[in-house]
């Protein structure tokens, strides 16, 4: 049977090793070139070339702001946003495959339930995000032939004029299409490879709170089936070694929660803060295009499209850590919801232990900065909506 990792995120590490975000382990050295070769070819050119053409261009007035930045803003965060899968692949691979450590992987029957509920969520949530994003981008990318004044679906900066003849049209569409598009598939399986990985430390502490509320009963369980003892002090005795051998694969399951949390954390979280600032702008830009749009046409509802993918988007990560630190905070009351009163003095004493760790709540942050939390999406939200107004005033006064 597949492990976590290969049962989960399967389809997402297939794509990301296809556009060289993860390595495999022969040819090192090859697939490393390769990878700064993608990096290099499709994910930096199109978002440079296209802030160039701002920046240079003349008589570029708030419409033609507004058809460029939003794409710049999202495409260009993948400079960075991609940085560690580019130049820290091993300790990316390290952290998808610490789902794999024997504690995670060692839950009953009845808990095996919890754990399909976390595979299906993680799948679901890749094919449907990965719709989205492909769906977006095709869209985005037909814009020219519904209608648009411009003849690329971005304007970008080049030494030449590319609709000087048919050949240099067709390549150029080409390089933005595939720029953009690499970008686009990317995130669609990086972000909820990023988040299905919250979703399963939550899970994983889900398991811990069922572990511990059930102690005693586990151990009344495995002293009826493997034991015959008459002598009800050693039967006591024995329960009470039960519980209290138990109690230490709880602390060990709880400290290597912690210890995936931290090198989860220290990995991504660059990758998660680069996404919620880019998040802020475009969401705002994107606000502002679709005010300017008429309504119900083809460019509305690609515009549409793309603001709830954006939106889908930063959601999936506040969720998760939502989730992630709820979970966290309730195992001092799954200690409490158990038989602890029934336990002998050195196993109440391992629980205090225990209960004393749990006080601080499990939480992610993107760059060391904000929590993720349904709290952070609302700011994000907020902040944007307050940009929005910035950019609507300023289009008034002019």
């Amino acid at each position: 049977m597949d492990g976590p990792v290969q049962r989960i995120f399967k389809l997402n590490l297939i794509i990301m090793r296809i556009l060289g975000f993860y390595p495999t382990q022969k040819f090192k050295k090859i697939y490393k070139l390769y990878a700064y070769a993608v990096y290099v070819s499709f994910t930096i050119p199109v978002p440079t070339l296209a802030a160039v053409h701002l920046i240079v261009g003349e008589n570029i007035d708030l419409v033609q702001f507004g058809d460029s930045s939003f794409i710049i803003f999202q495409v260009g965060c993948f400079i960075f946003k991609l940085v560690p899968f580019i130049f820290n692949a091993e300790e990316v691979r390290k952290s998808i495959y610490m789902l794999e450590w024997p504690i995670f992987n060692n839950y009953s029957k009845k808990q095996e339930v919890i754990i399909e509920k976390c595979v299906k969520i993680c799948k679901r949530n890749t094919w449907l995000f990965l719709g989205f994003c492909v769906c977006t981008f095709l869209s985005w990318s037909v814009t020219p032939f519904f209608g648009s004044v411009h003849k690329f679906p971005i304007e970008i900066w080049l030494p030449f004029k590319p609709t000087s003849n048919e050949k240099r049209y067709v390549l150029t569409f080409i390089f933005i299409f595939l720029g953009v598009g690499n970008g686009a598939v990317s995130n669609g399986v990086i972000d909820p490879l990023v988040s299905g990985m919250a979703c399963f430390a939550a899970t994983q502490l889900e398991v811990l709170k069922g572990d511990l509320e059930n102690l005693g009963a586990e151990a009344e369980e495995i002293l009826r089936s493997k034991c015959d003892i008459e002598n009800q002090e050693l039967a006591e005795k024995f329960k009470n070694n039960i519980i209290y051998a138990k109690i230490g694969k709880c602390i060990t399951h709880h400290t290597a929660i912690i210890k995936f949390i931290q090198h989860y954390e220290k990995i991504y979280s660059s990758v998660v803060f680069t996404q919620f600032m880019a998040a802020a702008v475009v969401i705002c830009v994107s606000c502002l295009q679709l005010s300017m749009v008429e309504p119900f046409t083809f460019t509305f509802f690609a515009m549409i499209s793309f603001l709830l993918t954006m939106l889908l988007e930063i959601f999936l990560y506040c969720y998760f850590g939502s989730i992630l630190y709820e979970e966290s905070n309730c195992l001092t009351s799954a200690i409490y919801m158990g038989t602890w009163y029934e336990y002998d003095l050195k196993s109440k004493k391992a629980l205090i232990i225990l209960m004393e760790r749990s006080k601080k709540p499990i939480t992610v942050t993107a760059g060391k900065i904000l929590d993720l939390s349904l709290v952070t999406f609302t700011t994000i939200l907020r902040r944007a909506y307050s940009l929005l107004a910035v950019l609507q005033n300023y289009q008034i006064d002019m």
